[in-house]
């Protein structure tokens, strides 16, 4: 029988595969790419890295805490909202279509998509990974899990930070007012 865990992995995996193949067939050259995303990143998994191995080193079970006792509902719980925020996720890269990369870049082309989701938040895909990211921490119930929630909310807004920098540059006051229109970069009505 499959675990709780297993089946939020097979999610994720069909998740990436039917993410990742339009992408293939929709491939547009790039006008511009961010090269300050690829230098941020590297310095948030560098200070994960440096982490992991304080904690492992100092408190090797202060990770593996159980903070959500493991029990079927919590199971079925990380499992729903796995499958909410990646269905909010799917819902964005439709809308954002042939102009989606996992790099910071602009296409030939771009154009600033401003339905479905995106009229809800400005980074509506970054928003329901983070969503399923809270369903496998919940599933997973330990304080590791809840830790790895921090780290990947870290560098998503490090990648939103480099993303409006280049979305500023190519589309100046269009963008200004999308910000103004849509004010949530990740958290509808929060953040």
């Amino acid at each position: 029988m499959l675990t709780y865990l297993q089946i939020i992995a097979g999610i994720w995996i069909v998740f990436m595969i039917l993410f990742f193949i339009p992408a293939l067939r929709d491939g547009i050259p790039v006008e511009r790419r961010s090269s300050r995303y690829i230098r941020w990143s590297f310095m948030v998994a560098l200070a994960v890295v440096i982490l992991a191995i304080v904690l492992a080193t100092y408190e090797p079970d202060a990770l593996v805490l159980r903070v959500i006792p493991g029990s079927p509902l919590a199971g079925m719980t990380g499992i729903v909202i796995t499958l909410a925020g990646l269905g909010f996720s799917a819902w964005a890269r439709y809308h954002l279509g042939r102009y989606w990369s996992s790099m910071v870049m602009i296409k030939v082309g771009h154009q600033l998509i401003r339905t479905g989701p995106y009229r809800i938040v400005r980074n509506p895909i970054y928003t329901g990974i983070l969503i399923a990211f809270v369903g496998a921490a919940i599933a997973i119930g330990e304080l590791l899990a809840f830790v790895a929630l921090v780290i990947g909310f870290a560098s998503i807004w490090v990648k939103i930070k480099a993303e409006e920098e280049i979305l500023l540059e190519k589309f100046g006051e269009e963008y200004l007012q999308y910000k103004r229109d849509v004010r949530a970069a990740i958290i509808p009505w929060v953040v």
